[in-house]
């Protein structure tokens, strides 16, 4: 990496640091919600994977219920904040990327770390509809890549795991060849290929019933938990909004 790309990372670093040493009261009263909403997916000792971890904001959330989380991040900027954030925890920090394959691949590198992504398709479709227009993903670096598999066998099948990669959520799932008790992965409209894709897979590692939040509501969408079917037509008919976003929840029934 050159010089150009270290001093990115460091100021990068710094303003993370930052981040997350100040919480504003609006910021404490979303923190509380997603503990009251994550509670009902973990408990106490349970085990978690925080796939896309960045500077750990959900890392902090499972290790507050009690787990012990496994927290993948393969940005230098962020992992080195992981690890002074989480020193004193049951964390694993794992620095590389998840894909469907141990190897290596490019990761394409933006201003603001939560943008990061392995994906160029999804790059240029939220460059195109306008949601990140501005974003530029000037430069990418090469990482090492593990797989969902590979970690259950180093770590044991997770209680949950939050899959947030920027529309690289597929490849990440075809790594995992067997179900868990619960997951969640990101979309947006205008990528919606990547999430019904998601879904097909997911229906066939076992019996999965799905549900969705919209814009971080951390409130379901649905009254109840519907069948893969039901969940491709609800997530087709998502608005193509630059202010719609979503997380997509899976439970396989009778898992664990």
């Amino acid at each position: 990496m050159d010089r150009i790309c270290k001093l990115r990372q460091f100021y990068r670093y710094r303003k993370n640091l930052k981040k997350i040493r100040t919480k504003s009261p609006k910021k404490k009263e979303h923190f509380r919600k997603e503990l009251e909403f994550y509670s009902q997916f973990i408990k106490e000792n349970d085990l978690c994977f925080d796939v896309g971890a960045n500077i750990g904001d959900k890392t902090e959330i499972f290790v507050q219920l009690g787990a012990t989380v496994v927290a993948i991040e393969p940005q230098e900027s962020c992992w080195r904040i992981l690890r002074r954030r989480f020193k004193d925890n049951e964390v694993h920090i794992i620095t590389k990327a998840l894909s469907k394959s141990m190897g290596n691949q490019e990761i394409f590198i933006d201003r603001s770390s939560t943008l990061s992504s392995m994906s160029t398709e999804w790059i240029e479709s939220v460059k195109k509809s306008g949601r990140f227009s501005r974003h530029k993903w000037s430069y990418s670096m090469t990482v090492e890549t593990t797989t969902l598999d590979a970690l259950i066998s180093e770590y044991g099948k997770p209680d949950f795991c939050k899959i947030d990669v920027e529309g690289f959520e597929f490849e990440v799932l075809q790594g995992l060849s067997q179900s868990i008790k619960a997951l969640s992965f990101e979309c947006v409209p205008e990528y919606l290929e990547m999430a019904l894709s998601c879904i097909d897979y997911l229906a066939n590692l076992g019996k999965a019933k799905f549900n969705y939040y919209l814009v971080e509501s951390m409130t379901f969408a649905l009254p109840n938990w519907v069948n893969p079917d039901e969940m491709m037509n609800i997530i087709s008919a998502l608005p193509h909004e630059l202010t719609t976003y979503g997380e997509v929840y899976t439970r396989f029934v009778g898992d664990g």
